[in-house]
């Protein structure tokens, strides 16, 4: 009879060791550079989102791995289950297919256009049409910009060259979160104008792949971010970088 006992409680001890809440022994979170929200210099991961992820992961005492993954790609990673976990993107209906949006949101940053300094700005969506938009290549930006297909839009895979298309000419526009915006202009100094029409942003979401263990983290996850939030540890990571968060 002891024997029978022995090997239940051993068979309830593999369970556990092998149930998804244990079998996720290290986390990979991918994302692009995409400052101040995603730092990566040299392999090294901060920013707002980065830093906030590294202070859920403490909490639950839970291994991560950041993977450095161009946006559209690191989409595909979470759709076959490569990664665990993205931060940043933005709610569509194809992305639902194969990511988990929790709860646990940052705050959302308007969307603004920036033309060439000799340029005329952009005060309407009107104004829009006929111009040639750099766009970058996976993200969605609002529902009627990103549906409208009488716009001419252009899609570079970041950025820092779409800043530089901008400015030598080569597009009209360029649209992006307005703190990444102003973030990036600063680095590169360049003189770019942003235009008085913004657009309120969206709330930007800490996703899980459908494909990941991780899913079963998702309530833990998101106490964890409502604690950050509500002891001060968001505001304090907000204002190391000095903005808010974007939507991709």
């Amino acid at each position: 009879m002891k024997h029978i006992y022995l090997i239940i409680y051993l068979f309830s001890i593999l369970l556990c060791l092998f149930s998804p809440l244990y079998a996720q022994d290290v986390m990979i979170v991918v994302g692009n550079n995409a400052p101040p929200y995603r730092i990566i210099i040299e392999g090294e991961f901060s920013g707002i989102y980065f830093d906030t992820f590294k202070e859920i992961a403490q909490r639950l005492d839970r291994e991560i791995q950041f993977r450095e993954e161009p946006f559209a790609r690191a989409l595909v990673s979470m759709e076959r289950g490569d990664a665990d976990i993205m931060l940043g993107p933005n709610r569509t209906p194809e992305r639902e297919e194969f990511l988990i949006y929790t709860d646990a949101t940052f705050p959302p940053a308007q969307k603004a256009f920036y033309v060439h300094p000799d340029t005329p700005p952009i005060t309407t969506y009107e104004d829009l049409y006929g111009k040639i938009i750099a766009v970058h290549l996976g993200k969605v930006y609002f529902e009627r910009f990103d549906n409208d297909q009488e716009l001419t839009k252009e899609e570079v895979n970041s950025y820092e060259q779409a800043i530089m298309k901008v400015a030598k000419g080569w597009n009209d526009v360029v649209i992006m979160p307005e703190p990444e915006g102003d973030y990036l202009l600063q680095q590169l100094e360049v003189e770019l104008k942003k235009s008085p029409y913004i657009v309120p942003g969206n709330v930007s979401y800490l996703t899980i792949s459908k494909q990941s263990p991780a899913q079963h983290l998702r309530k833990a996850i998101e106490e964890a971010m409502n604690t950050i939030k509500e002891d001060g540890t968001m505001q304090t990571i907000l204002e190391r970088y000095g903005h808010q968060s974007p939507g991709n």
